[in-house]
């Protein structure tokens, strides 16, 4: 393929064959003439769940504390409707019941208290620090996508990664960018309204009619519509049930399209989904509900469709959120940004299901859970999983981060 590909196209061409060809499909340009990544050795999808807007981590997994009573004397969750989980000392949010199959059978860890000091308590700030790795410097590239540049070979396989819900800074790279799905629903190839023979005249310039830029750009466009033809493909039988009381702008369906894309093994190895509502600053009993109830019960779904095919075993979640929630309840029924969060993971090549970290009520931090795990440790051990060397880690993600023995199969 020649130095110009898919994604220079698009940025050359001033967004008009992503507007009118390409439908629901973001293919988002960049500057400078770089190959699009490949497959590295590994056949496995690392599926990243973005809690965005900050996750209450307290009211997900309730300490058995009676401090946990004191500062949420009104939106703490009922103590009659937590669940126990196997050997776990912390009640469970009772929309989590989906995820129980899975920590029983040893397929789930929790991180608590997990974040990175300087985080801070912007959205902002803490989103850039969580995407990129690297909190303090300016947000250039994500830890993700230097990965997916790190680890590139020569021939393309444009489905590598794949944002779903919105394009995020976390799988963007120094020069490349994924292919982003902001809606399952709206995802389709068509051509200009009314010029449906400039959709085959495009796809015709297999020769190239000019030499230099133009030429290049006219070389990228069959490879282009190819990628858009097979995830329209793998995301065509889903339905979308708009009549759900929780289906924030289709994000039910995109599990089941992550679910797809890994069963249609073409090639993608990130998948990152990310599911807003998460910053509950009032009614958060009911809010954080509905969104917990959609991300477990999509979870266990695609689990356990993976698993009939075999595709499982190659499989791991992670949930990240930008921050958690401040210890006491606000006067509006909710929660206020604060510090140390909650992270999960989730597949069969989770070392155990158990909590790794105890939040301390009795010694918060301005009110907030204290940072006691650095978030670069998971992507450390998920970078590996993938198949990064331990130099390859070290550029990533400025340093070595391996002090948690999450996985199996490193």
């Amino acid at each position: 393929m020649s130095a110009m590909n898919r994604r220079r196209f698009l940025g050359l061409s001033g967004g008009v064959a992503a507007t009118g060809l390409l439908g629901g499909l973001s293919l988002p340009g960049v500057a400078g003439a770089r190959q699009l990544p490949t497959a590295s050795t590994t056949n496995r999808t690392l599926v990243v769940v973005d809690l965005q807007g900050g996750n209450d981590a307290l009211n997900t997994l309730v300490p058995q504390s009676g401090l946990y009573r004191d500062l949420r004397p009104t939106i703490g969750v009922d103590e009659g409707d937590l669940l126990s989980f196997k050997g776990l000392s912390h009640g469970v949010h009772p929309s989590l019941a989906s995820l129980q199959n899975l920590w029983d059978s040893g397929q789930m860890t929790a991180l608590y208290g997990i974040g990175m000091q300087g985080q801070g308590r912007s959205h902002f700030v803490a989103q850039d620090a969580w995407r990129t790795a690297r909190p303090g410097e300016p947000a250039r590239s994500g830890w993700l996508g230097r990965w997916l540049e790190a680890s590139a070979a020569v021939d393309p396989l444009p489905l590598r990664a794949i944002s779903l819900g919105q394009s995020t800074l976390a799988v963007q790279g120094v020069q490349g960018r994924p292919v982003a799905i902001q809606s399952v629903g709206g995802f389709r190839l068509k051509p200009p309204r009314l010029n449906s023979g400039v959709t085959a005249a495009v796809l015709s310039m297999g020769s190239p009619l000019e030499a230099g830029l133009m030429g290049q750009a006219q070389a990228a466009i069959p490879q282009t519509v190819e990628a858009v033809t097979q995830l329209q493909q793998l995301v065509a039988g889903i339905e979308i049930n708009e009549s759900e009381e929780v289906d924030l702008d289709g994000d039910r369906a995109l599990f089941h399209a992550a679910q797809a894309i890994i069963q249609g093994d073409v090639g993608t190895q990130v998948i990152y989904v990310t599911i807003n509502g998460f910053d509950t600053h009032s009614l958060q009993g009911p809010k954080q509900d509905a969104l917990l109830r959609l991300v477990g019960d999509g979870l266990a779904g695609m689990f356990a469709a993976l698993e009939t095919t075999g595709h499982a075993d190659t499989t791991l979640a992670l949930v990240v959120s930008e921050f958690g929630r401040r210890g006491a309840e606000n006067g509006s029924g909710g929660t206020d940004h604060g510090q140390g969060g909650l992270s999960l993971l989730l597949g069969p090549d989770v070392e155990q299901s158990t909590v790794i970290g105890e939040p301390d009520l009795g010694d918060l931090v301005d009110g907030d859970l204290r940072i006691m795990i650095d978030a670069r440790s998971m992507y450390d051990n998920a970078l590996r999983w993938l198949g990064a060397s331990d130099s390859m880690v070290v550029d990533v993600l400025g340093g070595e981060w391996n002090d948690l023995e999450l996985l199996r199969a490193l």
